[in-house]
């Protein structure tokens, strides 16, 4: 690469080294995700965001496919995808996250995910014809030996579903009651397909633009899907409080 060249790699390990996260660390983000993966899974299953990414998605399938999702979580994409290929293959390094996966796919009748307990970089997976890493790479440090991972495994088409920048309107509010923000403010599809393109792979870019409607019975209830997820009670309640003037009925 000529000195004079961007580096990607080099630019999304400073952004990541910078932020404000302990989870960084893959036990502590392990441990983080085995605490919350049911106030996860409540968030993931309410009125859908990613209806339109799902119908992308659902055209890059085929019906003989094996679809590999990394970072499967509870499955939300991993559920309705596998109702358009033959077999799944779910891998989250979280056991408490694939177990409500389990759950939520016996009682659909869904009969072709298999789940793997691993993290990404030391999991050891036969390649697919689709794999897909939706959201997941929030915390690699290592991007270049991801991003080959993915490749490696990849036999027809590999897809990362990623920010484009996430600014909604109860940022705000979340900020001044909790501290923090704690999704990526970053384009981070730009420094993923400068990444791409430095190992070799020229990828096509694709914006979809989600809107989501978050529903709770009070103002605390909405705060508890909205806020970060080791928020402290009383932050909770401030947040709460602060979310009012958003809600309607």
């Amino acid at each position: 690469m000529p000195a004079s060249t961007l580096d990607f790699i080099a630019a999304w390990t400073a952004y990541q080294q910078q932020r404000p996260s302990t989870r960084l660390n893959p036990a502590a983000d392990r441990e983080f995700w085995e605490q919350h993966a049911a106030r996860y899974d409540e968030r993931a299953s309410g009125p859908d965001g990613a209806a339109h990414t799902l119908a992308l998605l659902q055209t890059l399938l085929q019906p003989d496919d094996t679809l590999l999702d990394v970072g499967a979580g509870t499955g939300r994409f991993a559920l309705p995808l596998a109702h358009h290929v033959r077999q799944i293959t779910a891998l989250d390094q979280s056991a408490a996250m694939l177990a409500r996966l389990r759950h939520k796919a016996e009682a659909q009748g869904v009969g072709n995910i298999a789940l793997h307990e691993s993290d990404w970089q030391q999991a050891t997976v036969a390649p697919h014809d689709v794999v897909l890493a939706a959201w997941s790479l929030y915390r690699q440090l290592d991007l270049r030996e991801a991003l080959e991972r993915l490749v490696a495994a990849t036999r027809r088409t590999l897809v990362i579903v990623t920010a484009a920048g996430v600014n909604p309107p109860h940022r705000a509010p979340v900020e001044a009651c909790c501290g923090r923000w704690t999704e990526m403010d970053i384009p981070s599809h730009i420094y993923l397909l400068g990444a791409l393109w430095q190992i070799g792979v020229w990828a096509e870019a694709r914006l979809v633009w989600e809107t989501r409607q978050y529903e709770g019975e009070s103002p605390a209830a909405l705060a508890a899907l909205l806020a970060p997820m080791d928020t402290p009670e009383a932050e909770l309640q401030r947040l709460g409080e602060a979310l009012v003037p958003f809600c309607t009925p």
